[in-house]
């Protein structure tokens, strides 16, 4: 019937994406028996909204609050008698006793091509280099970070005026199909999973707020992208007149100029910075403290700016 509900899913996830997959899979008629997510947090006096929690109200879904999952929720999730787990930006970790009651495992959309970029910053790590395509792999959960078998993979171009914003939404998009199109298959033993090639394993880095001070002793191509991987956060950042200066938008440009390194000039109507062997073209900035605006506007707040050297 097509109305039947097909096997029996355990649902670990906590934000809007994983709010958004969630609702696909209740839709593909796959019985979701219970979802686990993250406490609400405070912001300031008010919780912030936790949207998985608030469909599982709104579709009188089971689900399960908190920190961690302890012996309390292992009981609860045993008696469930689930068939696999699925888990999408649940935001805590999932010991090996949990992931050992499924007997399909726990699914997870992560999105690279494993096992290169493994960890915590694979989006960034991808625009940070430069690549020209990415992908999304549909992997088992394993103790070892992003290091289980492979159910499904597929790649994806990397646009040049891609940022981590428009970059994660279409790897997200991609992965939610990827595995709504390839869950049944699986599930009915038409898919093997594959094993990773360890000797091909890349590791991403924790992204820190340092990371996003610009040098300009770099490529103006280097620095684009780090204007690309860190757009939400921490921003790719300067100092001018003593305080942060973000820079939000730019492009490049492969050219050599007799200015000193760092220097602001302006050429044709437009404003750049003198980089190493290449000048970055400023379009969008933001100063510590004020809002963003376009460069031709922040020029003309602050007159010093030309010339100065960042």
């Amino acid at each position: 019937m097509q109305n039947q509900m097909k096997n029996n899913i355990i649902f670990f996830g906590s934000d809007i994406n994983a709010k958004n997959l969630l609702e696909k899979l209740v839709n593909s008629h796959f019985h979701i028996s219970l979802v686990i997510t993250k406490s609400e947090k405070k912001t300031g006096r008010e919780k912030k909204q936790n949207p998985v929690k608030i469909f599982c109200v709104e579709k009188n879904i089971d689900f399960l609050e908190g920190d961690s999952v302890d012996k309390k929720e292992i009981e609860i999730i045993k008696s469930k008698n689930p068939d696999t787990g699925i888990l999408l930006a649940y935001g805590a970790l999932v010991s090996q006793n949990v992931i050992d009651i499924f007997p399909f495992g726990i699914l997870n959309i992560h999105p690279s091509m494993l096992p290169k970029y493994r960890g915590s910053s694979p989006v960034q790590t991808a625009l940070l280099n430069g690549d020209i395509e990415t992908g999304v792999s549909i992997m088992l959960l394993s103790k070892k970070m992003d290091a289980g078998p492979i159910i499904v993979q597929q790649k994806l171009k990397i646009e040049k005026s891609d940022n981590y914003s428009t970059l994660s939404e279409k790897l997200f998009n991609i992965g939610i199909k990827l595995l709504l199109e390839n869950l049944e298959k699986y599930l009915q033993k038409q898919i093997i999973p594959k094993e990773q090639d360890e000797s091909l394993k890349t590791i991403t880095k924790m992204i820190e707020k340092s990371d996003g001070l610009i040098n300009f002793n770099d490529s103006a191509k280097n620095i684009y992208n780090k204007i690309r991987a860190f757009e939400i956060w921490p921003g790719a950042y300067t100092k001018f007149n003593g305080k942060i200066l973000k820079i939000i938008e730019a492009d490049y440009i492969e050219k050599i100029t007799e200015n000193k390194i760092g220097k602001v000039f302006t050429e044709d109507g437009n404003v750049f910075v003198t980089c190493k062997d290449s000048i970055l073209q400023l379009k969008k900035v933001q100063l510590e403290g004020k809002s963003s605006c376009d460069i031709k506007s922040f020029i003309n707040g602050y007159k010093n700016f030309v010339g100065s050297i960042l």
